[in-house]
């Protein structure tokens, strides 16, 4: 069934989705954003600065940890014609290399404002496999 407007209610989960953040993936997103911190890429320096998030492991980028619940709405309304509008997010403690974190999102609100202008609120959040929450925030989201 196509995600629109009219067939979505609150409440509504969206499929998760799974990712392991192995050095290698942190490496080329490095590439990506143009980030090359020794805090992400470098091994060895973060081990000399274990009072830095991450605890002497080099650390997943902030915008890859957001792109994730990015991906989770995506993947869920964009071959329908849905946009992200808008996502807001906090960061509560660093992903680290090897962690396999679960994002995922929850309507939260509708708001009717006409054909091609209604929107939902969702709930986003990512946790790592130990089940600790590593971000959460609201997206707003255009369905058609």
């Amino acid at each position: 069934m196509a995600v629109t407007f009219n067939n979505v209610e609150c409440e509504t989960v969206l499929p998760e989705i799974h990712r392991t953040c192995n050095q290698d993936v942190i490496d080329r997103y490095a590439v990506a954003s143009l980030d090359y911190h020794p805090i992400h890429i470098n091994p060895e320096w973060k081990r000399r600065h274990p009072d830095l998030p991450g605890e002497g492991e080099t650390i997943v980028h902030g915008q890859m940890t957001m792109g994730f619940m990015a991906t989770v709405i995506s993947d869920w309304c964009y071959k329908d014609g849905g946009q992200i509008r808008k996502i807001q997010a906090k960061f509560f403690r660093a992903v680290k290399v090897n962690d396999t974190v679960t994002a995922g999102a929850k309507v939260k609100e509708k708001h009717f404002h006409g054909p091609g202008r209604d929107f939902v609120v969702l709930d986003i959040y990512v946790k790592n496999q130990r089940g600790e929450q590593v971000a959460a925030g609201t997206a707003e989201v255009k369905l058609l």
